[in-house]
């Protein structure tokens, strides 16, 4: 089961249309309410949550749901929350809801968003250079 939750219901209903066994949330809250959408797939807007987003996508991702973000660009606070979290299927900007069937049939890695992770983040790495000669550093080629 797919919930949708972007707080925009002309959104949500598009969304909805492409998507078989998805239901719409109404508020929030109802994504956590009683464990009913547990091991389950979420498709949220930040803007919608009422309250504290980390402390919504901890609970979320406690519950093993698997969440599809739904970003107005990537240097928002929330790609940062995100990715700490290990949301890796995000969206940003105006998105097709062919986009997010696409998500959801191939769910993205970490391999997909490394870029990003590092763009966030800041990381710089120094270039790896193979320096391994195959003969002589391999276990099998020694005498």
């Amino acid at each position: 089961m797919i919930v949708i939750y972007t707080g925009i219901e002309e959104i949500d209903k598009e969304i909805q249309m492409n998507l078989r066994d998805s239901i719409i949330a109404r508020y929030s809250e109802y994504l956590i309410e009683n464990n009913t959408f547990e091991g389950q797939t979420a498709i949220i807007s930040p803007q919608a949550i009422e309250g504290n987003l980390h402390e919504f996508l901890f609970t979320l991702k406690e519950m093993n749901m698997r969440v599809i973000l739904l970003l107005k660009n990537q240097k928002q606070e929330e790609t940062k929350l995100a990715l700490q979290l290990g949301i890796y299927d995000i969206l940003f900007g105006n998105f097709y809801p062919n986009q997010i069937k696409e998500i959801i049939e191939h769910p993205r890695s970490f391999k997909d968003i490394s870029d990003l992770y590092r763009k966030t983040f800041n990381i710089k790495l120094k270039s790896r250079r193979r320096i391994r000669d195959d003969r002589s550093n391999s276990f099998f080629s020694r005498k």
